[in-house]
């Protein structure tokens, strides 16, 4: 790993906040940073749906629509992201 994504790493993140997991899958274009940015709104969505996801194991965008796939807690949970008329909604999967 580069040493910004190390300094990144050791930024204090916010309560509800989940880290990327060791060695986590995101979109091939995407730093580090931001997939950790993604990761930190993509679980704020999930926990304020009721869901859980502690940690982020994968996050990739879609290709024809607004949205994600984001799996949390070393794969036990898998969830869709959509942004549905301006709204983010979380559904398990």
């Amino acid at each position: 790993s580069s040493a910004a994504s190390d300094v990144y790493k050791r930024q204090a993140l916010p309560a509800w906040a989940a880290p990327l997991e060791r060695g986590a899958k995101f979109t091939r274009d995407w730093s580090y940073a931001r997939a950790q940015t993604l990761a930190n709104e993509a679980s704020g969505v999930i926990q304020a749906s009721g869901y859980s996801c502690d940690s982020v194991t994968s996050i990739h965008r879609w290709i024809y629509s607004v949205g994600f796939d984001i799996v949390c807690n070393d794969y036990r949970y898998k969830y869709e992201l959509e942004d549905r008329g301006g709204r983010w909604t979380a559904t398990l999967k």
